[in-house]
């Protein structure tokens, strides 16, 4: 009987990855100050790279086609909430979704390399084309003050938990980096919520959940081979500050309905 292979040890986003995190959400944030137009073009712009860098990072079959998938996808989704001018403001995405699944079905369709990992590349695309919209849930909110102030929360907390990350290099922290991250994220929300004069019930909440989701994704995406290059990294980063769009207009939706009102 063969001996036990050993364990592979626990990976962790490194600290490129969270300054890399830091400068996204710093950019997210000046943007919203700016208004919806500045903030949807920063994150068609980070939909963008992400495109760039998606197949990259997840060693997928036909980079290319997969890249002008997703960039396509996220220009249709980032446009669709963006051109959106009044209430309801999601009133276009799930037709801007369903044009972007299409396209992804499509290519593998024209793919002629026999489709390897046919299963693995379409659910790759929707998880990609998931992030992008999730970042696209950002431009509603800044359509007022409050609003935008959300925003710089939401980027404080994925800011705040990707510092956390850094103390994974010693495995005795390792145990304890997620309740680090949401300390971290729920101390950063509340601090940048109050200066922007928002409730802290409300922030707390945003921030814990920002810095939830944001860690999650960063720590799926530190066990691939490929983070070892600078591009994968990038994509990590800025996926974790995308996918926060979600938990910030939920909570904006359930406990802060007059942002949404703008």
């Amino acid at each position: 009987m063969d001996a036990a292979q050993p364990r592979r040890p626990v990976m962790t986003p490194s600290a490129q990855v969270a300054a890399m995190v830091l400068v996204t959400g710093s950019l997210l944030s000046l943007a919203a100050q700016a208004g919806p137009t500045l903030v949807a073009v920063a994150v068609g712009l980070c939909g963008l790279l992400l495109a760039w860098g998606w197949a990259g990072i997840l060693g997928l079959p036909t980079p290319r086609g997969t890249a002008g998938v997703l960039a396509l996808g996220a220009v249709v989704v980032v446009l669709s909430v963006a051109v959106r001018g009044e209430q309801p403001w999601l009133t276009w995405l799930p037709a801007a979704l369903s044009v972007s699944l299409i396209a992804a079905l499509v290519h593998q369709l024209l793919r002629r390399d026999g489709r390897p990992r046919l299963v693995e590349s379409v659910t790759s695309v929707v998880l990609g084309l998931a992030l992008v919209s999730c970042g696209a849930l950002l431009v509603p909110l800044v359509h007022t003050e409050p609003g935008a102030w959300l925003v710089a929360v939401t980027m404080a907390a994925a800011g705040a938990s990707s510092v956390t990350d850094v103390a994974g290099r010693w495995s005795g922290v390792r145990p304890w980096l997620v309740p680090a991250a949401l300390l971290a994220g729920g101390l950063a929300a509340v601090a940048v919520g109050l200066a922007g004069g928002l409730p802290w019930p409300a922030v707390l909440l945003l921030g814990v959940g920002a810095a939830a989701v944001s860690h999650a994704v960063r720590m799926v995406l530190s066990v691939q081979p490929t983070m070892a290059q600078a591009r994968p990294r990038l994509v990590a980063a800025v996926s974790s500050a995308l996918v926060t769009g979600a938990v910030a207009y939920a909570v904006a939706r359930a406990m802060l309905p007059d942002i949404l009102a703008g």
